[in-house]
């Protein structure tokens, strides 16, 4: 088959007449389609987890704030050898503090756990203290947000 331009139209015509068929067939339009819907799928669900994982740092970061006004809560108590002038927050065991409010008004459970942790043990010997305090949210969330708690840990040396 041998085609010939078309001096009117300017298109290929065979010499039959027919003009060759202008545009996609139904199989390619198919095609095109089922590849654009996959990179939309996979567009989307990559785009659905990193709007997960910003939920869970956002969650963390407002946690981190809390905890940073407790760790300053508990670097500001007095912490001297003899148990009368140490203050009583303090004293070795765990303790649940009242519930704060981050800035985004997100409220977090916190809990204190002290641990003497110098050779002598006992409260009016120790002069390193192990302070961890956990924030949890108040709010349980779903997913693996659920199980999400915070915590930090520091350690605190008796003053002079």
């Amino acid at each position: 088959m041998m085609l010939f331009r078309d001096r009117k139209n300017l298109a290929l015509v065979d010499r039959s007449g027919l003009r060759e068929p202008d545009g996609f067939t139904l199989i390619e339009v198919m095609v095109a389609a089922s590849i654009m819907i996959i990179l939309c799928v996979g567009v989307l669900s990559v785009f659905s987890f990193a709007v997960q994982i910003n939920a869970g740092n956002n969650l963390r970061e407002q946690a981190l704030t809390v905890l940073q006004k407790e760790v300053e809560y508990y670097r500001s108590l007095k912490y001297v050898p003899n148990q009368t002038q140490t203050d009583p927050a303090l004293v070795a065991g765990t303790y649940t503090r009242p519930d704060r409010t981050s800035e985004d008004g997100t409220v977090f459970h916190i809990s204190v756990q002290i641990t003497n942790v110098s050779i002598d043990t006992t409260e009016t010997g120790c002069t390193l203290k192990q302070i961890k305090v956990t924030a949890t949210p108040a709010v349980q969330r779903s997913g693996w947000l659920a199980n999400l708690h915070t915590d930090v840990t520091f350690q605190r040396v008796r003053s002079n």
